[in-house]
């Protein structure tokens, strides 16, 4: 079956085209980095390890050079279409052996490349219908080794007819040429039964139409564009160091056909949730691997989601791991801490379960509620403190003494030692003989895995404790001789992120567990087996439905991810980095859009702690406790809105933003920093877009020194076409396209025949609307233009 593009409204439902084109790189083949520059960072770092560079050549350094070189030798190739091949680039920059280094270039590339397998299928299902492909690409890459790369990520000859390559042609698509090339060497057909599907937004879309094809624009929808200017706004200019995770841009192109009233759910499940979910449990399994972990114990309800995600990535590499899910909880772990019951054991427990009421755990030991203490019956400790009964004394104390009291403290003795003996044999009958076995938390401080690590003898030798993140309480543990490894935990920012998502759990927590019940405590069977007790399943209704999209986005990420990285992958290339895996998370946990703190805080949420509360996210109460803030959104306000209690506001940050929209958006952008000139072309093509205008010409100011190159680049990114750039020093312009966008002298904009222009620069901002406003005037014509700080 045919997914997107197909059905294509071009062609009547069932209908194929007579031929389908498709480029190659960022379409058919993709990347393991997100942008094709990385791969040079790349080529870098093992030249310098292998001497084929100076040492004092530096990545970025290198890539600048790079990048520079091919200006050189497209310039120099002008003649020819501006289209060269590898070696000839290498030979044009000074950098050492031109050959080794394209070799290993060509190596490294191959090394990233995979088969994009939603299209990969799509490829499969036209040749099993007849329907011919050919490729096309601009690429300087020569066709041979062009063919290799394709074979060596799976796509075979026999799936495309023919393969176009600018570097071997003379041509390019951007320059309209490969399209012509393709249409002679095809006279029987039709341009308009012809589809071409490709990334770029001119050579794709533009000159594929301007030759009469049919074309489709194969581009993530503008969500993932917007996820991805949140995430460089809040990082700075420490945005090089967050390399983004893995295929998220592939998994956005996953959901281009989603139905509307799911796409909400499945991209953030997807782009958001993804990441962090299934990067974790990949970094688990690796990590057991290479220590020779045999058994991973994920506990209870994550399990619910961790357990196939790491048996599918188990599966995947042909490790010998066993998943072994763990029925525990904090709720039936409870009486471990009713051994030594009295009255300050009750206040510790009261204090690390504050929603629990006095009664309730008085209960649970087997007592009843004297008449004279019945007025504060239901309160926690801290409501209970600071009350006084009837006859003056002191509410606290009289509660707390009565779990002085000799019956009470022996049946807790029964309790605490009933429920070791049941979890005792729960762990033994899921962990077998496993000399060693992984505990996966999902955060923050491991009092879980501490439990279960002194129920078993040699418990903190035999069990090693994996956290998603953690928070400085976690090294009492560590202090104690608990092995525990941190996926989101190599630096400073790292456990800052921890601690943002220690603050606001909770959206994480129901995405994970909101289909999986509790585990309320444990029986014997007939056999005098273990059994847990589990709860229902807390989310009903429309909010399962919510859920069970956001677990389906983590999948569908998951198993993209397993697409990229086939089995015979070095295990290193399938680490992530967690802090860059988590960031995605905790951008939006930050600075909510007005939608998803609309849905997300409509989620709900149970404490887990024996109480059977559960309340929204952004509730009325929430709203309420936070209305002073909004108003006054006076700073410091992050500080302060983190610093409210968890147990009145949940989120913060959605909760002021349903108060007031952009509470934080606002500033943040104000203050965005980053290197390049990306923030201020991110804020020009937005406002085009704002204004409704799609197609566009750029007006820049100084060639390759300027702003020109990150506009280009920004507004294929965001989906505006450049139909041609004009710059204030045209004697820096030496070929007949910038990037592949035609050139125009400004005396000739007007021809555009009312095309906005955008001025791509700030400081010459205003001499450039005199010029163009001047040429427009003398040739009778309308300008429209977009430009920063004007109306």
């Amino acid at each position: 079956m045919l997914s997107f593009p197909f059905p294509h409204p071009a062609f009547p439902s069932g209908a194929l085209p007579d031929l389908v084109s498709f480029d190659v790189f960022d379409t058919l083949l993709l990347r393991r980095v997100e942008t094709p520059v990385a791969v040079f960072d790349a080529v870098a770092r093992r030249a310098r390890a292998a001497g084929l560079v100076d040492e004092g050549l530096t990545p970025p350094l290198f890539r600048l050079a790079r990048q520079e070189a091919e200006r050189q030798a497209r310039q120099a190739a002008g003649s020819q279409g501006g289209e060269v091949e590898l070696t000839a680039i290498y030979r044009h920059a000074a950098l050492g052996d031109a050959d080794a280094l394209a070799a290993l270039e060509l190596a490294v590339e191959a090394g990233t490349l995979f088969a994009n397998p939603l299209l990969l299928n799509t490829l499969h299902t036209l040749a099993e219908c007849g329907c011919p492909v050919v490729l096309l690409s601009d690429m300087y890459l020569p066709p041979n080794v062009l063919r290799g790369l394709l074979r060596g990520a799976g796509i075979d000859d026999g799936l495309y007819r023919s393969l176009y390559v600018s570097c071997a042609e003379g041509c390019s698509k951007r320059d309209g040429g490969l399209f012509r090339k393709l249409l002679a060497d095809h006279p029987d057909l039709r341009p308009e039964r012809i589809l071409h599907i490709g990334d770029d937004a001119i050579g794709d879309v533009a000159m594929a139409q301007a030759a009469g094809l049919q074309a489709v624009h194969y581009v993530p929808p503008p969500d993932f564009a917007h996820l991805r200017e949140r995430e460089r706004t809040l990082a700075g200019f420490a945005a090089a160091a967050l390399s983004p995770p893995p295929v998220r841009r592939l998994a956005a192109l996953a959901g281009l056909g989603d139905a509307p009233d799911e796409a909400f759910w499945l991209t953030f499940g997807a782009l958001v949730l993804g990441p962090a979910v299934a990067g974790y449990c990949r970094w688990v399994v690796e990590d057991c691997q290479r220590r020779g972990i045999g058994v991973i114990a994920p506990l209870m309800r994550e399990a619910h989601l961790f357990a196939p995600l790491m048996e599918d990535w188990i599966a995947q590499r042909g490790y010998a791991i066993q998943v072994a899910p763990l029925f525990v909880s904090r709720q039936a772990l409870a009486p471990l801490n009713f051994a030594g019951m009295n009255g300050e054991r009750a206040r510790a427990i009261l204090s690390g379960r504050p929603n629990l009421a006095w009664d309730k755990l008085l209960e649970e030991v087997g007592g009843t509620v004297p008449r004279e203490l019945a007025v504060v019956v239901g309160l926690p400790l801290d409501r209970l403190a600071g009350q006084s009964l009837p006859d003056g004394r002191p509410a606290l104390d009289a509660a707390l003494a009565l779990f002085d009291v000799p019956e009470r403290r022996r049946r807790a003795e029964e309790l605490a030692e009933e429920t070791r003996a049941l979890a005792r044999d729960h762990l033994v009958e899921r962990l077998g003989r496993a000399e060693r076995v992984a505990l996966v938390d999902l955060g923050a401080r491991a009092s879980i895995p501490a439990a279960l690590a002194g129920l078993i003898p040699d418990g903190g030798w035999r069990f090693h404790t994996y956290l998603c993140y953690a928070v400085a309480d976690v090294a009492k543990r560590q202090v104690a001789g608990m092995g525990i490894s941190v996926f989101c935990g190599g630096s400073d920012a790292a456990l800052i992120f921890g601690r943002v998502l220690y603050r606001t759990p909770q959206i994480l927590e129901r995405a994970l567990t909101g289909l999986s019940g509790t585990t309320l405590g444990y029986r014997r069977d007939a056999q005098g087996r273990c059994v847990p007790r589990t709860a229902p399943p807390p989310a009903r209704g429309e909010e399962a439905r919510a859920v069970a999209l956001l677990q389906a986005g983590i999948r569908r990420y998951a198993a993209l991810l397993r697409a990229a990285h086939p089995p015979e992958a070095a295990p290193d290339a399938a680490l992530c980095d967690g802090e860059a895996a988590l960031f995605p998370l905790v951008a939006a946990l930050l600075m909510p859009t007005d939608e998803e703190a609309r849905r997300l805080g409509s989620l709900r949420y149970d404490y887990n702690d024996g109480t059977d509360l559960e309340r929204g996210i952004c509730d009325a109460a929430a709203l309420s406790e936070v209305a002073p803030l909004a108003e006054a959104a006076a700073p410091p306000l992050m500080s302060v809105a983190m610093g409210l209690r968890p147990l009145s506001v949940p989120w913060p940050q959605g909760a002021l933003t349903l108060r007031n929209s952009g509470l934080f958006r606002r500033p943040a952008e104000a203050m965005a920093l980053e290197a390049g000139h990306g923030a201020v072309c991110r804020a020009l093509a937005a406002e085009a877009l704002r204004r409704g205008f799609r197609r566009v010409a750029a007006v820049a100011v100084g060639g390759e020194g300027g702003m020109g190159p990150d506009f280009v680049r920004v507004a294929g990114e965001s989906g505006l076409e450049l139909v041609a750039y004009a710059d204030l020093m045209p004697h820096l312009i030496l070929t007949p396209r910038f990037h592949g966008v035609p050139v125009l002298p400004l005396e000739r904009l007007p021809e555009l025949d009312g095309t906005p222009l955008v001025l791509v620069t700030l400081g010459y901002a205003d001499r450039l609307e005199a010029l163009t406003r001047g040429h427009f005037a003398a040739a009778g014509r309308t300008l429209r233009l977009v430009a920063l700080g004007k109306s």
